[in-house]
C-alpha cells in the first residue's frame, strides 16, 4: 500500500496495555479509510502497516476485527483482508435504521429531557448555523454530528446511545465522500430547526417526524450520489 500512515510514536509506558493499543491502531486505520486515503478495495498488507506502525501482528489483527465489524473492512480467510467497497443497498438500510433510532430518540427527549439540556442542544445548533458557510467539509460534518449525537445521547438509553454509535461509525464513510463531492445546503439548517422547535415544544410527535424526515432526505441525496458515480 502506498499511502504512508503516522506512527504511533507518543506510547507512554502507562499506555503500552495491549488493549489500549490495538484502539489506537484501530482509530488510524479507521481515519485512514473513511478519509479515503486507504480506498474501497485496496488490499491490506499485515506486513507494511506493522512496519508503518511499529506494532506487532497482534494489535494490527484485533484492529482488523474491529474494523471488519464496522463495515469498513473485509477478511478473508487465508487471502488477508482488503477495504469494503460501499455498497449501496447498505447504505440505504443503515441510514434508515439510524433514521428511526434519531425519531424515537427524538420522542424521548421530549418526555424526558430537562431545560437545561434542551438549551445546550440549541447552543449546538446556533454554532452549526455559525460555521455552516465554511464550506469545510470535515467542520461541517463534525458540527452535524455532534448535534446528532447530543439528541441521542440526550435520552439516556443506553442500548439506544450505543445503538445509534455504532450505525452512525458505519454510514460515516459514505456520508463524508458525499459532503466532500456536494456540499449540503441550507435546507439542513432548517430541517435542524423543526427538529429544535419541536423539542423546545416538547411535541413527540412532531420531534420524531421531524428526526425521521430529515434523516429520510440525508439518506435519499448520500444513496443517488452513489448510484450516479
Amino acid at each position: 500500500m502506498k499511502p504512508s500512515l503516522p506512527r504511533i510514536e507518543t506510547l507512554t509506558p502507562s499506555m503500552s496495555d495491549s488493549t489500549q493499543l490495538h484502539h489506537q491502531v484501530t482509530e488510524i486505520l479507521r481515519d485512514k479509510i473513511v478519509d479515503g486515503v486507504l480506498r474501497p478495495g485496496t488490499p491490506i498488507s499485515e506486513r507494511e502497516l506493522c512496519e508503518e506502525l511499529s506494532v506487532s501482528r497482534t494489535p494490527l489483527r484485533e484492529a482488523l476485527k474491529i474494523l471488519a465489524s464496522e463495515g469498513l473492512v473485509q477478511l478473508f480467510r487465508n487471502r488477508g483482508a482488503i477495504v469494503s467497497p460501499i455498497s449501496v443497498e447498505t447504505i440505504e438500510d443503515k441510514l434508515a435504521v439510524l433514521g428511526a433510532l434519531e425519531g424515537h430518540a427524538a420522542r424521548l427527549v421530549c418526555q424526558h429531557a430537562s431545560d437545561e439540556q434542551l438549551k445546550e442542544l440549541s447552543t449546538l445548533h446556533r454554532r452549526f448555523v455559525k460555521d455552516f458557510d465554511t464550506g469545510e467539509p470535515s467542520l461541517y460534518f463534525e458540527r452535524n454530528q455532534t448535534f446528532h449525537q447530543k439528541l441521542v445521547e440526550m435520552t439516556g438509553n443506553v442500548v439506544l446511545i450505543d445503538m445509534h454509535a455504532l450505525l452512525s461509525r458505519h454510514v460515516r464513510r459514505p456520508r463524508i465522500e458525499g459532503v466532500r463531492q456536494h456540499l449540503p445546503t441550507r435546507v439542513v439548517i432548517d430541517e435542524h430547526k423543526a427538529i429544535l422547535k419541536a423539542l423546545l415544544a416538547r411535541d413527540g410527535d412532531a420531534a420524531q417526524a421531524a428526526a425521521e424526515e430529515h434523516l429520510k432526505r440525508v439518506a435519499q441525496t448520500v444513496v443517488t450520489y452513489f448510484r450516479m458515480r
